[in-house]
């Protein structure tokens, strides 16, 4: 495997190299973690004793094992960002989170349109969670998924990243990672307590802005939480400069970047018993119309453009959940228990604005297609998961459980298009009107039922060895829908996976870690049954009935090492998709061979490609994570990660990864005096070159057979004002893009979407 760089790592490598340095220099006496430390010259309580045997990098999990766990401990790579991260980064919405993150890119563009990209896997192919509770849905194109922006960050205590597969505990869709958002919920204060909290956040990109109020209380046995939110924001501009082939002579709006939005959260919990609680949670979000984002073509320099503007008119999303969470059962059968319910109703238009300018021949005025098309998505779901914990004998944790959900889609499409064909001769100007009402897919129920069992085993002191199996059903039924012949459209998979890891304690503070596991994904609907012209505009899908589940295979292993004030990680993967589902794009002569009603379709719709959801024989991708970090007893730490990926396509030359970034380095610099009331921190961001395209019949994008490297740099501050009584107060500045640097996601240099220029985000934040 090698590693391309076009990174400056004169200054980079020294650093890293003076970072694994002090990894391995002994930790000052006060900070050691064995407990014979020397006792220190002033007298502590035993609170702050406790606290200096704790690692400043430490992190606990209960995504990556379905229960709370220290990551240290396990061989599952995993991200965890807590509360104050997230009020420190201040972002727009989960996913602007993961920039920073190791093996994780965003997709996507605006405050609500970004989506995770894991170790090269983005859209379907990650599993996006909400307090452990599937978000995905079937309805959605293969590269997009749900979007984390549904559940608003004010409402999160933690954001989780699984850097992998994880079908066993979760099912299809985990074949390339986990995105688990934890809410809050109400803390104990004493009886009859109550707190809350309020945030004004203003952002120049756009001229955003957004309010958020919450209160929490408790009464004896009872809590209860409430939040609101409410955010309206402008297209955002995007710098002038240079990226790839396109240049932009000053400042330029990107189009349908802006959105009016709003949140409502509510929690109900009522303690049963001392180990026994049920809780009711309600999430609400609307928006209001927003995009995809696009820069308008002429600004690009294209002679006969092709206007592509994709944007959602609204977007609500209800969810209620309700769960009975048991501890301490000391049964034959269980010692705790978790059984979560779930209804959410899902329901969105969808508008494409497609102008198209072609000639009918050399030297004739240029003929348009203009495109108007509307689909409106209803989408229910219920869902249980049922997850039991039980320790067998001395050596054995068994994690077992069931899960189900079923999710009836009802959608409906709707489109115009107008042709006008122009000659230099008369008749000079012929316009030709079609509509269709058929929808581009069909009704149909998708239905899912998986079983689990993991086993945790301490084979001896220094070994931990993990094996997990699941079988999952996945199936699919057509319903009657206008225009559609369902006949033969009913599909069902079944699928085996497993996994086997295994940490070994080589020292108290270094573990060797490895792992192995196979993990699926069932083709959903719109990869199955979408016949028409895509929702990007430029292409037209044909459906494919024959699409079979994705397989993987993932192996990988490293080494971690913590301690109290430093952390070191390195891990190799290999991740190997059997069966892989990619946008194959017909040739000219393969769709000469088509039924001719299919070609005049297609022909009508004045496409660039023509394409179909596929299996194929296998994809790899392979790399390399390093993270590291050091903290000073002054407050002062260093934190550093690098990701290495390469992708393979076995029946192409092309790589797969032609829209994700082959290396990326993130640095960390912050400053937060012990006990001090601010904290200051400077960030650096790199993604190295790679190449666009990667399929024959694929045109070649605006921004050249060539995405750019890019560095972009970021300041924060944030400031704790003096209590009064018992309220508090907290100011944050962060000042993103310093260099005012013109580039766009990988994902987004395609369909050019560029980030915002520099861009200023202050936030204040009352609580009580």
């Amino acid at each position: 495997m090698m590693i391309r760089s076009n990174f400056p790592w004169m200054w980079a490598l020294p650093l890293c190299a003076l970072l694994a340095i002090a990894l391995l220099l002994p930790a000052p006496a006060a900070a050691q973690e064995t407990a014979s430390a020397e006792e220190p010259a002033t007298e502590t309580t035993e609170e702050e004793e406790e606290s200096e045997l704790v690692s400043f990098f430490a992190s606990t999990t209960v995504t990556a094992t379905g229960r709370r766990t220290e990551a240290f401990e396990i061989s599952t790579p995993v991200s965890v960002l807590g509360a104050d991260e997230i009020e420190r980064l201040a972002p727009d919405s989960a996913a602007d989170l993961l920039r920073y993150q190791p093996g994780v890119d965003v997709n996507g563009v605006g405050p609500n349109q970004t989506r995770p990209v894991i170790r090269g896997q983005r859209g379907l192919r990650v599993l996006f969670l909400q307090d452990g509770l599937r978000m995905n849905n079937p309805r959605r194109q293969t590269d997009f998924g749900e979007i984390p922006g549904l559940v608003d960050t004010e409402s999160m205590e933690s954001v989780e990243v699984v850097r992998g597969p994880a079908s066993v505990l979760y099912g299809s869709d985990a074949i390339g990672g986990v995105l688990n958002l934890i809410p809050k919920t109400p803390g104990y204060r004493g009886a009859g307590s109550m707190a809350g909290s309020f945030v004004a956040m203003s952002r120049s990109a756009g001229d955003q802005w957004k309010g958020q109020g919450s209160v929490e209380g408790r009464w004896h046995r009872t809590s209860l939480s409430l939040g609101l939110s409410k955010r309206d924001a402008d297209d955002y501009e995007a710098p002038g400069g240079t990226y790839g082939d396109i240049s932009l002579p000053g400042d330029t709006p990107v189009v349908d970047t802006g959105i009016e939005d709003e949140s409502i959260s509510a929690y109900l919990g009522q303690q049963l018993s001392d180990s026994q609680q049920l809780f009711f949670r309600l999430q609400r979000y609307s928006a209001d119309q927003t995009g995809f984002g696009f820069v308008e073509p002429e600004v690009l320099g294209e002679t006969d453009p092709f206007r592509i503007r994709i944007v959602y008119p609204f977007q609500d999303f209800d969810r209620l959940t309700a769960g009975y969470i048991a501890s301490a059962l000391e049964t034959a059968v269980v010692d705790s228990l978790e059984v979560k319910g779930y209804y959410q109703s899902n329901e969105r238009q969808l508008a494409n604005d497609i102008d198209v300018a072609f000639q009918l021949f050399p030297g004739a005025p240029f003929s348009t297609v203009e495109a108007d098309s509307l689909n409106t998505t209803d989408l229910d779901t219920f869902g249980l998961r049922l997850q039991g914990i039980k320790l067998a004998g001395a050596r054995h944790l068994l994690t077992y459980g069931a899960e189900f959900y079923s999710e009836d889609s009802q959608n409906t499409d709707s489109s115009v298009t107008t042709t006008t064909l122009r000659f230099p001769f008369p008749p000079f100007e012929v316009p030709v009107v079609t509509s269709d009402d058929v929808a581009n897919t069909p009704n149909a129920v998708n239905e899912s039922l998986g079983v689990f069992l993991q086993d945790e085993i301490d084979v001896n002191e220094k070994l931990r060895m993990t094996l997990g199996v699941r079988m999952q059903n996945v199936a699919t039924r057509a319903e009657a829908t206008p225009g559609w012949d369902v006949t033969g459209l009913d599909f069902d998979d079944d699928s085996v996976v497993g996994s086997a890891s295994l940490v070994y304690a080589l020292s108290e503070n270094l573990r060797l870690v490895s792992s192995y596991g196979t993990a699926f994904r069932a083709p959903n609907i719109v990869e199955r049954l979408f016949n028409g012209p895509t929702p990007e505009g430029a292409g037209f899908q044909i459906l494919n009935p024959d699409l079979t589940s994705e397989e993987s295979d993932n192996i990988e292993m490293g080494l971690k090492y913590l301690r109290s004030n430093a952390v070191f990680e390195l891990l190799v993967f290999r991740n190997d998709i059997d069966k892989g589902i990619i946008q194959y794009f017909y040739s000219d002569e393969e769709i000469a061979q088509l039924p001719q009603d299919l070609q005049d379709r297609i022909e009508a719709t004045q496409v660039d490609f023509v394409v179909q959801q596929r299996n194929i024989d296998r994809l790899r991708w392979e790399g390399v994570e390093m993270v590291i970090g050091y903290r000073a007893d002054n407050g002062f730490s260093v934190g550093a990660n690098y990701t290495n990926l390469d992708g393979e396509r076995f029946d192409s030359d092309n790589p797969p990864t032609g829209d994700t970034a082959t290396e990326k380095f993130n640095l960390r610099l912050r400053w937060e005096p012990p006990r001090g009331i601010y904290w200051t921190e400077y960030r650096l961001r790199y993604n190295g070159s790679q190449r666009a395209v990667f399929d024959p019949d694929e045109p070649v994008p605006p921004v050249g057979e060539i995405l750019p490297s890019f560095t972009v740099h970021s300041l924060s501050a944030g400031v704790t004002l003096p209590s009064t009584g018992r309220v508090g107060h907290a100011l944050t500045l962060v000042l993103d893009n310093i260099t005012d640097e013109l580039y766009a996601e990988f994902s987004n240099a395609s369909f050019f979407r560029p980030q915002p220029g520099r861009s200023l985000t202050a936030s204040y934040r009352l609580r009580f």
